[in-house]
């Protein structure tokens, strides 16, 4: 270790050693962030030699910026954010030994880092902060942005989602402000990597394709694992595999690969291939393991108990489990601690301890709302940082159309002047044609207001049919949810604890997608299978698996491309165990084929029960006189969404004999193509 005391003084070195030592620390810092592994070791190479002559000329500037310059290579190269810290800190002692402050910016950048990585945010802050204020006073504004942008992840990091778009937006508008794309587009990856931690799915792709537009240069690898991961969000495996496969892991640096196992580790999470994500989990938790970066060491451990979960090894779930949750209460990462809760429930509950189970989901639950507190602040920041942008935009318009404005006043005043002193005549023909020019903008306004007024009705007719269409689905939802407490009461009163366990968990999972499904017109086929997988799941352990279902796809069906407005297809397959299943003494069958042909799906949900006429019949017995309203909305909905008024047929099905042998759906869903994202400047 180096000792601060080892120069007692300040001593002026002899003007050829000190040019040399200035020279060797500005090719240092001029190439201090790039990330080819020859020139990390070049740069160490000239770090080091300007270490030794500085201290062989007592030059106490020169090793302070060579301390720097390895603090921030230590990070680099090895990821030993400890070292890196006692490094940057011995560089501060020096630069209070000297008055020159060149390069101290990258002194306080590498303690940040640091310290960042290690979960100490706020200390981390403060130097992102006086690192900032160093870059700006040496004019230096992609320092200052940079410094701004790390300030933001750090606010991100500790769930103040609002200041992070507060300082983004600062980041932008300095970057208009030097007409510096480059810094624009990496602050819209900023963005989109914001947008991705408040569950913003759709506004974090739009900035990751506003970041790529026009770019030129190679896609930074951090960015692509960001953009791999937001399609894994989306259910968008295939196309997340591709960017994960333009990542050639040979290729990688060290500190790109550990963040890349993990984050392939969690694609194979999101599609519960457990087996398949612990090979990526475990060769990263060696490697982080070796390093003190704590964010990413809670993000593996905490993976590694979810994939362990899924494996139903509850032992080794736990143990990574309690190991994160340690961690994560000593830097108050709520994420974490709330997964970490959420972990240990599952795992006392599938024990039946319920007093503990219970103390970890009173945590979990305590942690969730905390979380999605800070989410919704979040998202009313990103409301009014877009808000802004748009207003700052049209400031701008408004600037530069009056300024064309002046100009043009000043041409005409110019031009009335001349012809004035060319003659009267002139000088009346003008204003006779100035004042036609006026009458006909006069005009063109009010047909532009009329324009304007027709767009505005046409507008509140949409949101009337939406409103419309919220309507219906608001009755069809309590009508399922009425059923499923219903059979939630009846485990309960017959102490079927674990059914009732069972169905509660899977009711909860339904409901949190019905929820999430309800914000939008249109979902994937896939959501929509997910839901009826779901539904069907639960009404077999209803009935005792008094029945099974199938699914039949044609191979060309992509799932993730298809769109259908919500829970479209599960009144009828409702219909179709409760009125053709429920009363069949042999074990039923429900199964549900699809295809396509050209911009029409076509479903066929078909089952091996009573019949319709059997069925009513036994309605009219029954003393339960419910009516249900399933396919009614169903109709009344698809009649709102594109007009179609009778989308499906209902057809009895008959055996050799001429008994009824069961009901098929035929159902014709005119296909939905919501506005196509274009995501070529990521190819």
């Amino acid at each position: 270790m180096l000792a601060v005391t080892a120069i007692q003084a300040e001593s002026e070195p002899e003007p050829g050693t000190r040019h040399k030592v200035d020279s060797l620390e500005k090719l240092a810092l001029s190439l201090i962030r790039k990330k080819s592994d020859s020139v990390i070791s070049q740069t160490w190479a000239w770090t080091t030699a300007a270490m030794s002559l500085s201290k062989q000329a007592n030059y106490p500037h020169g090793i302070a910026v060579a301390l720097a310059c390895q603090a921030v290579l230590v990070n680099m190269q090895s990821n030993d954010f400890a070292r890196s810290e006692q490094l940057a800190r011995q560089s501060l002692d020096w630069f209070k030994k000297t008055n020159d402050r060149y390069g101290i910016t990258v002194t306080y950048y590498a303690l940040g880092f640091s310290l960042f990585a290690q979960s100490h945010y706020d200390e981390a802050l403060c130097d992102y902060d006086q690192a900032r204020l160093y870059a700006r006073e040496a004019g230096n504004t992609d320092e200052e942005i940079f410094m701004l942008s790390l300030m933001a992840e750090a606010y991100q990091e500790r769930g103040d989602y609002g200041k992070a778009f507060d300082i983004l937006q600062q980041c932008i508008g300095i970057a208009e402000q030097n007409n510096n794309e480059m810094q624009q587009h990496w602050m819209y990856q900023s963005l989109a990597g914001l947008f991705i931690q408040i569950e913003d799915y759709n506004s974090a792709k739009k900035y990751f394709q506003m970041g790529y537009r026009g770019m030129t240069e190679k896609i930074d690898p951090w960015d692509l694992l960001q953009y791999a991961e937001l399609l894994s969000h989306q259910h968008k495996y295939d196309s997340a595999l591709y960017y994960y496969g333009k990542l050639d892991s040979a290729k990688l640096t060290p500190m790109v690969m550990r963040t890349w196992l993990v984050s392939k580790g969690e694609y194979y999470l999101c599609r519960e291939d457990y087996a398949s994500a612990l090979p990526y989990l475990q060769q990263s938790i060696v490697i982080q393991r070796r390093l003190n970066d704590r964010n990413q060491t809670m993000r593996c451990l905490q993976d590694l108990a979810k994939a362990y979960l899924g494996l139903q090894k509850d032992e080794d779930a736990a143990a990574y489990a309690r190991e994160e949750l340690t961690m994560a209460s000593a830097t108050k990462a709520k994420k974490n601690i709330r997964d970490g809760y959420q972990i240990f429930y599952t795992i006392y509950d599938r024990k039946s301890r319920t007093d503990s189970a219970y103390f970890y989901y009173r945590g979990y639950i305590s942690m969730r709302d905390s979380i999605m507190n800070d989410q919704v602040k979040g998202r009313f920041a990103s409301f009014h940082f877009e808000q802004k942008i748009r207003l700052l935009k049209q400031e701008q318009e408004l600037s530069d159309a009056y300024i064309q404005q002046q100009t043009i006043v000043r041409n005409v005043l110019i031009g009335g002047m001349i012809v004035l002193l060319l003659s009267g005549f002139i000088s009346f023909r003008y204003i006779q044609v100035r004042r036609k020019n006026e009458a006909q903008q006069a005009k063109n306004r009010l047909e532009i207001q009329w324009l304007e007024g027709q767009r505005a009705k046409a507008a509140l007719q949409q949101r009337a049919k939406e409103l419309e269409v919220q309507a219906l689905r608001s009755q069809m939802n309590p009508h399922f949810i009425f059923n499923c407490l219903n059979a939630i009461n009846y485990f309960i009163l017959n102490h079927e604890t674990e059914a009732a366990s069972d169905y509660l968990t899977k009711f909860y999972r339904l409901m949190r997608m019905i929820m999430n499904h309800s914000r939008h017109s249109l979902i994937t086929l896939g959501e929509e299978l997910e839901v009826l997988r779901l539904y069907m799941d639960m009404e077999r352990l209803r009935f005792k698996d008094a029945f099974d279902y199938e699914f039949i796809l044609d191979d060309d069906i992509d799932e993730g491309e298809i769109h259908i407005p919500p829970l479209l297809l599960q009144p009828f397959v409702e219909n179709a165990i409760w009125h053709g299943l429920l009363h069949k003494q042999q074990r039923g069958l429900v199964s549900i084929e699809m295809f396509c042909r050209e911009d029409m799906l076509t479903c066929i949900i078909q089952d091996n029960g009573i019949g319709r006429k059997q069925a009513a019949f036994l309605k009219s017995k029954s003393v339960e006189k419910h009516k249900s309203m399933g396919l009614q909305i169903t109709a009344e909905r698809m009649a709102l969404l594109s007009g179609a008024e009778h989308f499906f047929r209902i057809e009895d099905l008959y055996d050799d004999q001429g008994n009824a042998a069961g009901t098929k759906v035929i159902l014709n869903i005119r296909l939905h193509s919501p506005i196509t994202e274009s995501a070529e400047a990521l190819n």
